[in-house]
């Protein structure tokens, strides 16, 4: 039997795209046009990846703050909601009895809220929020973490990510990653260590019932 290790913003949740204009609002804040543009950039990372980003790319920018402000947008603006076909997944593997891990970025506080939200706080059999590892996405400490935590092999595990980071990252630990592809289209190099790609999560409920 294989396990399922979900990424959450822009993978599970429809979280992603809101961080362009937050990161633009907070950029603007101290001066800085644009600075959503970078998201691309950081997409998987965590928050010791994006603001060490930041910091090497507007080395005049106060950080934290700048963390502190588009996070207070995102609680304004956000409505956390299921990508399309995530609830479908999610309740398609609790019925065949798939093992599920979630493994993101985001801190445990955010993953909490955000699947108390969507009433999916008791789906997952482990969490791992970003600051469980010292290294974020593309290494592969969380994945493996995630495995480790489920008792499963990582082979016998499969990823299903929307960045680039985050496949590659699966993809070293070792697993299989499906893309569902969110704020980024995959480029050549990205396709290439999936096992498959869809454009709507239901639609990889074919494939997962073809190895039950």
């Amino acid at each position: 039997m294989f396990s399922i290790i979900f990424d959450m913003d822009g993978t599970l949740l429809d979280t992603q795209k809101i961080c362009i204009p937050a990161w633009d609002w907070a950029g603007e804040r101290q001066g800085f046009k644009n600075v959503g543009e970078c998201i691309p950039d950081v997409l998987g990372t965590n928050l010791v990846g994006w603001s060490n980003y930041l910091r090497k790319k507007y080395p005049t920018m106060d950080v934290d703050l700048f963390n502190e402000e588009f996070r207070e947008y995102i609680a304004k603006h956000l409505m956390v909601r299921y990508k399309p076909g995530a609830e479908k997944l999610l309740n398609f593997f609790k019925k065949k009895g798939v093992k599920l891990a979630l493994a993101t970025g985001s801190s445990k506080k955010t993953i909490e809220q955000h699947l108390e939200t969507v009433g999916a706080e008791n789906v997952f059999d482990v969490i791992v929020p970003g600051t469980a590892v010292t290294n974020g996405k593309p290494a592969p400490d969380i994945f493996l973490l995630a495995a480790q935590n489920l008792g499963v092999n990582p082979a016998d595990c499969y990823v299903i990510e929307d960045s680039p980071k985050g496949i590659i990252a699966g993809y070293n630990a070792g697993m299989k990653c499906i893309g569902i592809p969110d704020v980024l289209q995959f480029d050549a190099e990205t396709k290439a260590l999936l096992t498959a790609e869809f454009s709507d999560l239901s639609e990889a409920i074919p494939f997962f019932e073809s190895l039950l």
